[in-house]
Order: structure tokens, then C-alpha cells, then sequence
């Protein structure tokens, strides 16, 4: 005879963390991503990209190398703001561990080294990107060794 308590069924734990993983996941979100870090993704990508327009040279940028190059705006200023510290603990920068902090930190001015080299070129573009997208997974995925 089956069982009908709600605990029984096998089934029953799998759909519980289903439903509430998205929310707790959105929380943590939300806890490693304060409004300085919002505030200072903001200020800091359209600088980055006016920068990085006035290096090409050009007043007139092909389409897809302008977005190409404002994802990397987005993503160097996302990886410059995970290093402002944290709510509640001071001045100090959240650096994390030594090899993450140089390494994701480095891959900022590499991404804008990139994509100024060869000024309107996709496939640097695309490589300037894919810098960009490393430096920040570095500072996110690791929470042990790299707090973000």
C-alpha cells in the first residue's frame, strides 16, 4: 500500500529545492552585489566604453564592433566592482586571495589592450571579450578562494 503522508513521497525533497534553489540563489545574488557595486558598474562601463571609442580613432564604429566592445565595458567594470568592499567592513578592498585578485584584476587593461590594438576589428573584439569574461569568472565562481 503506498505511503500518503507529504514526507513519504520520494519526490517530495527534489521539488522543494526545486522551487526555492532560484530564490535563494537571487538572495545570494543580491548579497554579493550591494548597491555600491550597481552604482559603480554604472559610472564605471560608460567611461570605460567613451575610453575605448576615443582610442579607436574613428567617429563612425561598425555596429557589432561597438556592442562587442560595450560588453566589455560592462564586464571590466563588473570585475573592477567586485573589488570594493563589502557593507559593514570598512575601507578595506575586497581582494580575496593573492592569484585570483592579480589575475582578474590584470585582465581588465589586457581587455582594453585588445580591443584598442586592432580598433574595429570583430575577432579582437571577440577576444577582448572573452578576457573580460575570464577576469570576471574568476572574481565569481570560486567563493572559497576568491570571495566576490
Amino acid at each position: 500500500m503506498p505511503r500518503t503522508e507529504p514526507a513519504a513521497d520520494p519526490l517530495t525533497p527534489v521539488l522543494q529545492v526545486a522551487v526555492t534553489a532560484p530564490g535563494r540563489r537571487w538572495s545570494r545574488a543580491r548579497a554579493a552585489w550591494p548597491p555600491r557595486r550597481l552604482v559603480a558598474v554604472a559610472v564605471i562601463a560608460p567611461a570605460l566604453m567613451v575610453l575605448l571609442t576615443a582610442v579607436s580613432g574613428d567617429s563612425v564604429s561598425p555596429p557589432g564592433w561597438t556592442a562587442l566592445a560595450g560588453l566589455v565595458a560592462l564586464t571590466a567594470a563588473a570585475t573592477a566592482a567586485t573589488y570594493l568592499p563589502r557593507p559593514g567592513s570598512g575601507a578595506r578592498l575586497d581582494v580575496g586571495c593573492t592569484p585570483c585578485a592579480s589575475v582578474a584584476a590584470i585582465t581588465v587593461p589586457i581587455a582594453a589592450v585588445v580591443l584598442t590594438a586592432s580598433p574595429h576589428d570583430v575577432p579582437s573584439a571577440l577576444l577582448a571579450l572573452g578576457v573580460a569574461v575570464f577576469g570576471l569568472r574568476q572574481r565569481l565562481t570560486d567563493p572559497s578562494a576568491c570571495p566576490a
